[in-house]
């Protein structure tokens, strides 16, 4: 029986459900943090690096999946904890007038501290809606702060209704960025659907400065925007409106766009580029032409060096199945994930498949650039779907006190293979734990935990030993195996259920919390972000959710 989302809240333009006036306080800038901000201009990547790894402030969420290297793992929370879990509930929530576009919302929210509004010092949330509206919400008490609406700026003109299908919808779909902590000014940078990029103060929402234009195009389906060295970075999904699939940049100091080529297979990982504490840049590519002489890498991961506004090929990963996987539709299509290890960094890509590939920084897939550190058995879609399972989106990973290295990824079904803890069958997929091993200088990643049953989870993320993680009600078949064809995503919205709210024990995937039937509508790779004892994330409806401890 399919169950179809109801609204609690009273229509209109900003109708607030729910309050409670707990203002978190908000700390000094750390040493750290102090330090950051005397450093040359090359070394910044490892300082920001370093200052996410550490508590240098109060808890924040400015970017995508955390931080550059895309890994979920918020270092400063302090009040969430395994044990108090259980006690978290509903604080607040918000219906907005945004107008979804297609399947699209909201985008995965940033959480930022000591914003001087109008108002007073707050924690603000900052939502991108689908259809160009930025909110600003007071993350203590859900009151709408500003809002803004981004005025066209591109010579083309905008198109009416929502775009063709479900993949190209005309919708912003790239999670906004802020400018790192302890920078003498802070603004919100985000794309807007005309391909420009906008900058805004944190603290009204003005544009600051003027729109400079980082897509060829409007309607270029981009994700997650990625700051590092006052150069923002976004890549475009597939091929929407005719924008190329590359990797996109703009200089922040001169101003200039520029991007790499030739184009690429889709690159759809929702939190964009990863970026390594060396400045290298990561992402996947999905099905497409393969010629290396051509440049031309579909299926595979890629790594880039930005220099002088320049982007420049620097090594790659191409799975040795990679014409079978392009012929079954079975793309790279997630964020990869980075994280320091003895001195290096190390990466983990996925896509459909169904398998994780373990990769040096300093060589991504060895000589003949099919050889990673490790390659796993296939741990889930052993259908070989190429619509629902495997893994989609982007991970997370953390290192527990006792030094172990663990991965995080969502899965679209059943596993492959057995896990030690388990919570039973996932039919509709859910979270997988998995832990680096080194043995005899050989790497694996060692199947831990499987979590129990969700609805089309979301990308996890991390925070003080607790696993927070949407069961996002989607539908997300694709092929109407009746009918025939694709499914309209009219007809996707209608077979979607409402989301779950999950809290797990990060080393064993015990339930902790679930926020049961609170949650009245489904949502799309919007994503969660956690900071200051709180949850927040936006559904389709338009209502936004702050879940939390007292």
């Amino acid at each position: 029986m399919i169950r179809r989302p109801t609204s609690r809240c009273s229509h209109g333009l900003l109708t607030q459900c729910f309050l409670i006036d707990i203002v978190p306080s908000v700390k000094v800038l750390s040493l750290v943090a102090r330090i950051c901000l005397g450093l040359t201009a090359s070394a910044l990547p490892v300082a920001q690096f370093q200052a996410h790894a550490q508590s240098t402030t109060a808890a924040e969420w400015p970017t995508g999946s955390f931080d550059p290297q895309r890994d979920g793992w918020q270092r400063n929370e302090t009040r969430i904890t395994v044990d108090n879990a259980k006690n978290i509930r509903l604080l607040w929530k918000l219906k907005t007038d945004n107008k979804p576009m297609g399947m699209q919302s909201f985008r995965e929210p940033l959480i930022v501290a000591g914003v001087n509004t109008a108002g007073g010092v707050k924690t603000l949330a900052i939502l991108a809606g689908s259809s160009d509206d930025v909110y600003a919400v007071d993350a203590a008490s859900g009151a709408l702060v500003w809002q803004k609406h981004l005025k066209w700026a591109s010579d083309k003109p905008e198109e009416p209704g929502q775009g063709a299908g479900f993949i190209c919808n005309n919708a912003l779909t790239a999670t906004p960025v802020v400018t790192p902590a302890g920078a003498a000014q802070r603004f919100v940078y985000v794309l807007g659907n005309d391909g420009y990029l906008r900058t805004l103060n944190l603290a009204t929402g003005d544009e600051t400065d003027a729109p400079i234009q980082m897509l060829p195009a409007p309607y270029g389906k981009a994700y997650g925007l990625n700051l590092v060295n006052n150069v923002v970075y976004t890549v475009s999904g597939q091929a929407c409106h005719g924008v190329p699939n590359e990797l996109y940049a703009v200089d922040l100091a001169g101003k200039k766009a520029f991007n790499s080529a030739p184009p690429q297979g889709g690159i759809f990982g929702t939190a964009g580029p990863a970026i390594g504490a060396d400045g290298t840049i990561y992402f996947e590519t999905g099905d497409g032409a393969y010629d290396v002489a051509a440049g031309k890498l579909s299926t595979t991961v890629q790594a880039y060096t930005s220099s002088n506004d320049n982007l420049t090929l620097k090594d790659y990963y191409t799975p040795s199945n990679h014409e079978w996987l392009t012929k079954r539709d079975l793309d790279m299509n997630t964020t990869p994930v980075v994280f320091p290890y003895h001195g290096r960094d190390l990466l983990v890509a996925s896509g459909k498949e169904g398998r994780y590939f373990l990769m040096d920084s300093k060589s991504l897939g060895g000589p003949d650039h099919q050889t990673p550190l490790y390659r796993s058995p296939l741990v889930s879609n052993k259908n070989v779907n190429f619509q629902t399972e495997g893994t989609w989106g982007s991970f997370a990973s953390w290192e527990s006190p006792d030094g172990t290295r663990w991965v995080l990824a969502p899965i679209g079904g059943p596993v492959a293979v057995d896990f030690p803890i388990s919570y039973g069958p996932t039919p509709n997929g859910g979270v997988i734990a998995l832990k680096l091993k080194e043995t005899a200088g050989k790497m694996e990643l060692a199947p831990a935990w499987l979590s129990r049953d969700m609805m089309s989870a979301e990308p996890p993320v991390v925070a003080n030993g607790v696993v927070f993680v949407l069961a996002a009600g989607e539908f997300t078949a694709q092929a109407d195996d009746v009918q025939g064809g694709l499914f309209s995503y009219e007809s996707r919205i209608q077979h979607s259920i409402p989301a779950t709210l999950y809290a797990l024990d990060a080393t064993t995937g015990k339930e902790l919390y679930s926020s049961g039937d609170q949650v009245t509508s489904f949502l799309h790779q919007a994503g969660i972000a956690v900071a200051g004892g709180r949850v927040i994330f936006g559904t389709f409806d338009g209502t936004i959710y702050c879940f939390g401890l007292e």
